[in-house]
């Protein structure tokens, strides 16, 4: 069984900018979030004994890792950091505005959109070498194994997509919510929303 997270939301996610393997800290709300997710995992899963906690190595999803870990009790120190759960690297596009981007770079977009999933952004990643870590992490983890796994919006999109079993096509469709959880277990994945109401119950 996995339990897996987006990070909560960035500085960078407000402004609209594109993140990729550089940082930016939490919002308020996306510590707020964070909390909420922790607090949805331990209903649902009671104080998360034997899982391990794994999160990208990347800055807003470790914060959010050990946000999750002080709500479940779990001690932040055991977070399993996998590199291969990083987002999507979209190299020289980092930190731009993704409104803008194809203003910007109009002939590389128009390449982009021809072949979404193959398209290697300059100095980054296509979708297909994204799937290819994070199916190699995923094609590790044993049928039994208890985790938590700390990840990003695309990268997470295409783990969800890898374990169901999904056409490519499906990523482009799949929501990336900042305030949910997504429970794989047995083939199949159960969306599980967090509020900070519930938190109070």
């Amino acid at each position: 069984m996995i339990y897996l997270l987006r990070h909560g939301e960035t500085e960078w996610n407000r402004e609209g900018r594109l993140q990729g393997h550089r940082d930016s800290p939490l919002t308020e709300r996306g510590l707020s979030q964070a909390v909420a997710m922790g607090g949805a995992l331990r209903r649902a899963a009671g104080e998360a004994s034997g899982f391990t906690l794994v999160s990208s190595p990347l800055g807003r999803t470790l914060a959010t890792a050990r946000c999750v870990a002080a709500v479940i009790g779990s001690d932040p120190a055991e977070i399993v950091e996998e590199p291969r759960l990083m987002e999507h690297g979209f190299g020289s596009w980092e930190g731009e505005i993704f409104a803008e981007v194809e203003d910007l770079h109009p002939d590389e977009w128009r390449a982009r959109e021809a072949d979404k999933w193959n398209y290697r952004v300059p100095g980054g990643e296509s979708y297909a070498l994204v799937a290819e870590r994070v199916g190699a992490w995923l094609a590790e983890q044993p049928e039994d194994a208890r985790l938590i796994v700390v990840s990003h919006g695309l990268a997470g999109r295409v783990l969800r997509a890898l374990y169901s079993g999904a056409p490519s096509g499906d990523v482009f469709k799949m929501a990336e919510p900042q305030d949910a959880l997504f429970r794989l277990s047995g083939g199949t994945i159960e969306s599980l929303p967090a509020s900070l109401g519930a938190l109070a119950g």
